[in-house]
């Protein structure tokens, strides 16, 4: 994950205040992360493979991360 506080709260239960209304559906990652299915990280832009499809990069950026593809 890129975003750091989607990874804060799949680590977490409870972030701050206004998580008391997330659904507990939607927290499925968190209990893949407790069975030891998955592992829950943040991943710096720079090394996000999946960055080129969501945001606009350049030819270089494009570049390097294409071979993970």
């Amino acid at each position: 994950m890129d975003n750091k506080g989607a990874v804060d709260l799949a680590n977490n239960y409870s972030v701050g205040g206004r998580t008391r209304h997330v659904d507990v559906r939607f927290f499925y990652l968190r209990e893949l992360k407790e069975e030891g299915l998955m592992v829950i990280k943040h991943v710096p832009g720079i090394e996000n493979d999946a960055d080129i499809f969501t945001k606009n990069v350049d030819a270089q950026t494009f570049e390097r991360h294409l071979p993970a593809f």
